[in-house]
């Protein structure tokens, strides 16, 4: 997890210390101050002022949403070739998206689809989403809850039981008998 580091005022330090407890440090409570605040980010924000330090400052009344903070990382407005393509870069998984034949595992699919490592496209998704098309009902939810819960790049055909071939075990007691005596 990345860290950051804070400078704050003798007062801010205080308050930050009687919201502390046990088991509950100041991390944990600039962590949650910084989660409660992002759900404001949902609705358009004004700048007030442009910032001097930036390539290109922002006229005052720009608006800026979540997803233009989000997908450019900058306050300087959308990346180059933003395209529809971004709706399966996001770890959400719109109902769009799921297809009509895979609804008996659109939960598995998009909690898969939230917890995977590795790169979130149209490609992979489209990859993941022929695969499910191949198997049964059955063996997409066991390969959907093994991926999620493993949080695997991609699903895997789970594996039958007895799958694996057990090795015969060598009866030293024939071999013996069957060498040349000396």
């Amino acid at each position: 997890m990345p860290s950051v580091s804070l400078r704050l005022t003798d007062d801010q330090v205080s308050w930050l210390d009687a919201q502390t407890r046990q088991f509950r440090n100041r991390s944990d409570v600039v962590r949650d101050l910084i989660d409660s605040q992002m759900g404001n980010l949902d609705r358009p924000i004004t700048l007030g002022t442009a910032s001097t330090e930036g390539e290109k400052p922002l006229p005052s009344n720009t608006l800026i949403t979540k997803e233009s903070l989000i997908s450019n990382n900058t306050l300087t407005g959308g990346s180059k070739g933003e395209t529809e393509k971004d709706a399966y870069a996001k770890k959400t998984l719109g109902d769009e998206l799921i297809p009509d034949d895979l609804l008996d595992c659109d939960q598995l699919l998009r909690e898969f689809w939230s917890v995977k490592k590795g790169v979130r496209s149209e490609r992979v998704f489209h990859r993941v989403i022929n695969k499910l098309r191949e198997w049964t009902p059955a063996v997409r939810r066991s390969a959907l809850e093994a991926a999620a819960n493993a949080g695997w790049p991609d699903i895997y055909e789970p594996r039958q039981p007895g799958g694996r071939q057990q090795q015969q075990g060598t009866d030293w007691d024939a071999l013996e008998q069957s060498l040349p005596k000396f």
